[in-house]
Protein backbone atom coordinates (compact mmCIF):
# COMPACT_ATOMS: atom_id res chain seq x y z
CA UNK A 1 0.00 0.00 0.00
CA UNK A 2 1.37 3.43 -0.96
CA UNK A 3 1.90 5.91 1.80
CA UNK A 4 0.33 9.33 1.67
CA UNK A 5 2.96 12.07 1.69
CA UNK A 6 2.87 14.40 4.66
CA UNK A 7 1.53 17.87 3.93
CA UNK A 8 3.44 21.05 4.53
CA UNK A 9 2.49 22.92 7.67
CA UNK A 10 0.47 26.04 6.86
CA UNK A 11 2.58 29.21 7.23
CA UNK A 12 0.07 30.69 9.67
CA UNK A 13 0.39 27.62 11.89
CA UNK A 14 4.19 27.83 11.62
CA UNK A 15 4.02 31.46 12.75
CA UNK A 16 1.67 30.68 15.66
CA UNK A 17 3.96 27.87 16.85
CA UNK A 18 7.00 30.17 16.75
CA UNK A 19 5.11 32.88 18.66
CA UNK A 20 4.20 30.29 21.30
CA UNK A 21 7.86 29.47 22.03
CA UNK A 22 9.54 32.86 21.52
CA UNK A 23 7.84 35.75 23.25
CA UNK A 24 8.43 39.03 21.45
CA UNK A 25 9.07 37.50 18.05
CA UNK A 26 8.18 39.74 15.14
CA UNK A 27 6.53 37.57 12.50
CA UNK A 28 4.44 38.05 9.42
CA UNK A 29 3.21 36.05 6.45
CA UNK A 30 3.17 38.02 3.20
CA UNK A 31 3.23 36.89 -0.38
CA UNK A 32 3.50 33.21 0.58
CA UNK A 33 6.54 33.81 2.77
CA UNK A 34 6.96 33.65 6.54
CA UNK A 35 9.47 36.12 7.97
CA UNK A 36 10.38 36.01 11.67
CA UNK A 37 12.85 38.14 13.60
CA UNK A 38 13.72 37.30 17.20
CA UNK A 39 16.44 37.17 19.82
CA UNK A 40 18.09 33.95 20.99
CA UNK A 41 20.53 33.25 23.79
CA UNK A 42 21.93 29.71 23.42
CA UNK A 43 23.01 29.49 27.08
CA UNK A 44 22.77 31.81 30.10
CA UNK A 45 26.49 32.57 29.61
CA UNK A 46 26.02 33.36 25.90
CA UNK A 47 25.41 36.72 24.36
CA UNK A 48 22.08 37.54 22.74
CA UNK A 49 21.80 37.11 18.99
CA UNK A 50 19.21 38.59 16.68
CA UNK A 51 18.12 36.05 14.09
CA UNK A 52 15.91 36.17 11.03
CA UNK A 53 14.13 33.18 9.51
CA UNK A 54 12.60 33.40 6.05
CA UNK A 55 10.58 30.41 4.92
CA UNK A 56 8.55 29.63 1.82
CA UNK A 57 7.02 26.21 1.10
CA UNK A 58 9.16 23.87 -1.01
CA UNK A 59 12.27 25.86 -0.11
CA UNK A 60 14.71 25.49 2.74
CA UNK A 61 14.27 27.84 5.67
CA UNK A 62 16.89 30.58 5.35
CA UNK A 63 18.40 31.69 8.65
CA UNK A 64 20.68 34.66 9.18
CA UNK A 65 22.16 36.19 12.29
CA UNK A 66 21.57 39.91 11.97
CA UNK A 67 23.23 41.14 15.16
CA UNK A 68 25.92 41.06 16.30
CA UNK A 69 27.91 40.52 13.13
CA UNK A 70 29.45 37.04 13.31
CA UNK A 71 33.17 37.27 13.98
CA UNK A 72 35.91 34.96 12.77
CA UNK A 73 38.26 32.89 14.86
CA UNK A 74 41.73 34.51 14.66
CA UNK A 75 43.05 31.61 12.55
CA UNK A 76 40.04 31.42 10.23
CA UNK A 77 39.39 33.05 6.90
CA UNK A 78 35.68 32.20 6.77
CA UNK A 79 32.77 31.09 8.94
CA UNK A 80 32.15 27.35 9.07
CA UNK A 81 28.77 25.82 8.30
CA UNK A 82 27.27 28.68 6.34
CA UNK A 83 26.04 28.78 2.76
CA UNK A 84 27.58 31.15 0.19
CA UNK A 85 24.71 33.63 0.78
CA UNK A 86 25.63 33.82 4.49
CA UNK A 87 22.68 31.78 5.76
CA UNK A 88 23.35 29.16 8.41
CA UNK A 89 23.75 25.49 7.55
CA UNK A 90 21.67 23.83 10.25
CA UNK A 91 21.02 20.30 8.98
CA UNK A 92 22.03 17.71 6.43
CA UNK A 93 20.08 17.41 3.16
CA UNK A 94 16.81 15.58 3.75
CA UNK A 95 16.93 16.01 7.52
CA UNK A 96 14.27 18.74 7.56
CA UNK A 97 10.91 18.34 5.81
CA UNK A 98 8.13 20.87 5.31
CA UNK A 99 5.68 18.82 7.37
CA UNK A 100 7.82 19.64 10.43
CA UNK A 101 7.32 22.69 12.61
CA UNK A 102 10.09 25.29 12.48
CA UNK A 103 9.57 25.85 16.21
CA UNK A 104 10.47 22.22 17.00
CA UNK A 105 13.38 21.89 14.59
CA UNK A 106 14.90 25.00 13.05
CA UNK A 107 14.73 27.17 16.20
CA UNK A 108 16.55 24.65 18.44
CA UNK A 109 19.01 24.00 15.61
CA UNK A 110 19.77 27.74 15.43
CA UNK A 111 20.56 27.72 19.16
CA UNK A 112 22.78 24.67 18.73
CA UNK A 113 24.56 26.29 15.77
CA UNK A 114 25.20 29.42 17.85
CA UNK A 115 26.55 27.37 20.74
CA UNK A 116 28.97 25.55 18.39
CA UNK A 117 29.87 28.92 16.86
CA UNK A 118 30.80 30.24 20.33
CA UNK A 119 32.96 27.15 20.95
CA UNK A 120 34.55 27.60 17.50
CA UNK A 121 35.48 31.20 18.34
CA UNK A 122 37.46 29.90 21.34
CA UNK A 123 38.74 26.54 20.08
CA UNK A 124 39.17 27.18 16.36
CA UNK A 125 37.41 23.93 15.44
CA UNK A 126 33.75 23.15 14.88
CA UNK A 127 32.41 20.89 17.63
CA UNK A 128 29.03 20.23 16.02
CA UNK A 129 28.15 17.54 13.54
CA UNK A 130 27.75 17.94 9.81
CA UNK A 131 29.89 18.10 6.73
CA UNK A 132 32.67 20.65 6.60
CA UNK A 133 32.11 23.28 3.94
CA UNK A 134 33.93 26.48 4.71
CA UNK A 135 32.76 29.26 2.44
CA UNK A 136 35.21 31.91 1.28
CA UNK A 137 34.87 35.22 3.09
CA UNK A 138 33.33 38.13 1.13
CA UNK A 139 36.75 39.85 1.08
CA UNK A 140 38.50 36.85 -0.51
CA UNK A 141 35.71 36.45 -3.10
CA UNK A 142 36.38 40.00 -4.33
CA UNK A 143 40.10 39.40 -4.95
Amino acid sequence: MASIPARAVNLGRQMAAIKAVIPGVQAAVRGGELVCTFTLQPTPASRNYSARVVYRHRRRPRVTITDPPLALHPNATALPHVYPDGTLCLYLPGEWKEHMFLSNTILPWISAWLLHYEFWLVLGRWTGSGDEHVVPSPASRNM
